[in-house]
């Protein structure tokens, strides 16, 4: 019979020793759980920015801009993205980025902007039309 008291005591200061740390906080003070913690302050730096898309008919003679971190996307028909070509005059203000599949995904071929400026592109189709334009890269 003292082995069963005991034991029940021993079961009795355990649970009390566990649910001690379950005890509501004291007044006016919150828990961990429900504590309003202030979440950063979203800029417009922190946001990520969208591609300029462009077909290629609408490129011809124009100053595509294009802001700094994003690129310029050239919407070609589906199936033909690995058949176009495309150069800038200046490798440091944006360079082509060739389009076809990757991984599982399909990429449209386009330019990326490395710093500020304008530079001279051009973009050549699968049929060997070349269009020219200028790139204009700018600050966001």
């Amino acid at each position: 019979m003292k082995r069963y008291a005991a034991a029940r005591l021993a079961v009795v200061l355990s649970a009390g020793i566990l649910l001690a740390g379950c005890t509501a906080p004291a007044s006016g003070a919150k828990s961990g759980t429900d504590a309003t913690v202030p979440s950063p302050a979203v800029s417009a730096e922190d946001q990520a920015l969208a591609p300029t898309v462009v077909s290629p008919g609408d490129l011809d003679g124009t100053d595509a801009a294009v802001v700094i971190g994003t690129s310029l996307v050239i919407a070609v028909p589906d199936g033909t993205e690995s058949e176009w070509t495309g150069t800038t005059a200046d490798l440091s203000i944006a360079e082509f980025s060739g389009g076809g599949p990757s991984e599982g995904a399909v990429f449209r071929p386009g330019f990326q902007p490395r710093t500020v400026g304008k530079t001279a592109a051009t973009l050549t189709g699968p049929d060997g039309k070349t269009i020219d334009f200028t790139i204009s890269v700018v600050a966001p």
